[in-house]
């Protein structure tokens, strides 16, 4: 499996807001009404983040022999669940991203700024679950080939 790429990361959050935004300006100028976002989105982003985080933790210990009765089959699926909340997490900040910003364009109109805000919280638990997936991530990694292909040090 591929370590996760901030770059491709960053990529798709990006697009995911072009086209948030881009679809929300259209439909918006062309008379529909907005939809606020639920506060859901928010606690189910920050709730699978700390599973990840959790996960992630105790295949940490493993890997430094702290928890030994770990199986290898849990470590693999863990790994799995961190890509998917990284993944997840930056389309869900990108999407509810772009759809918040597009609304800020009529940021006088206090309904519409309440449904941008709502956005924009949205968009800060998905961050929040990306992050988390992507440390998770990490601490299940293997970084032996990352000491492998270091450079030596000249001194």
């Amino acid at each position: 499996m591929n370590p996760l790429s901030w770059s491709r990361l960053a990529l798709i959050g990006a697009v995911m807001a072009a086209v948030a935004w881009g679809l929300t300006r259209l439909l918006v100028t062309s008379g529909h009404t907005p939809l606020a976002v639920p506060w859901t989105v928010l606690l189910v982003a920050f709730a699978g983040g700390v599973l990840a985080l959790g996960f992630g933790w105790s295949v940490r210990q493993y890997r430094k022999g702290r928890n030994p009765g770990l199986s290898p089959l849990r470590a693999a699926r863990t790994v799995v669940y961190a890509q998917a909340c990284a993944y997840a997490g930056v389309i869900i900040a990108g999407g509810y991203g772009g759809y918040g910003l597009a609304l800020t364009l009529e940021w006088s109109h206090a309904p519409r700024r309440d449904v941008a805000i709502s956005a924009f919280l949205a968009a800060l638990g998905g961050l929040a679950l990306a992050v988390a997936g992507a440390v998770a991530e990490h601490w299940c990694r293997d970084d032996s080939h990352d000491e492998k292909n270091a450079k030596p040090d000249p001194a």
